[in-house]
This record gives structure tokens, sequence and C-alpha cells, in this order.
């Protein structure tokens, strides 16, 4: 016997269209935040992976999975801290020379290049 749940729906459907606006807003607010800071880090490209970039996978308690090819040792920690505190919401840091599954994100991760940072003209 089933019955009719027209409230629960539309409650269901709302929160998986809320989670998808938040989805794609914390997608774009990552890939913005990494061009722009990740270089301070000493990370110059990588992977963003998971459920933020999967429609439908995506909820209000998400994490942001991120995976790099190069670091500076150490500044890792300090992007995963800031980035978490911009964005409001957990990540995870994967050092790509260290992981088994690397190529499967490769292959399915969004990638980015962080930008060159110009010269400080005091160095």
């Amino acid at each position: 016997m089933t019955f009719p749940t027209p409230l629960l729906d539309a409650r269901l459907t709302r929160e998986k269209q809320q989670n998808e606006v938040d989805r794609l807003r914390i997608l774009q607010a990552t890939t913005d935040w990494l061009t722009q800071n990740a270089a301070r880090y000493g990370v110059k490209t990588g992977y963003i992976f998971g459920s933020v970039t999967t429609p439908d996978r995506f909820t209000a308690r998400s994490d942001v999975d991120l995976a790099v090819e190069t670091f500076k040792v150490g500044d890792v920690c300090s992007l995963l801290s800031v980035l978490s505190t911009h964005l409001n919401r957990d990540v995870d840091v994967v050092p790509l020379d260290q992981c088994h599954f690397a190529p499967k994100i490769r292959r399915v991760g969004i990638a980015w290049t962080a930008k060159e940072l110009p010269d400080s003209p005091l160095s």
C-alpha cells in the first residue's frame, strides 16, 4: 500500500534544487579562489573532484575534494584551512603523487591551473 506524499515530495524537490544551486556556486567559488590564490600556496595544477562536480550528488553536508599535482611542503595545510574558511565548508586535499587512484581523478576531475604571480618589485 502506498500513500500520497505531495508535501514531502515538494520539500525533497526544493532541497534537490537548492543543493544544485549550492553545488554550482561552490564549484565556481572554488575554481575562482584557486585560480587567484593557489600559486601563493605552491600549488600549480590540480583537480576538483567528487560530489561537487556531479549533479544530484552534492548535499548540504558535502565537502569539496581537491587533488593537487604540486605544492610546497607545509603550504597545503594553509591552503586547506584558508579555502575551507572561504567556502565555509570542509575541504579535503589529496596529493596526487601519493594517491593510488590518481589516474581516475585526472580522468574525471575538473582540471585547473594556478595563475602565475607577478614578480615582487622587492625580489
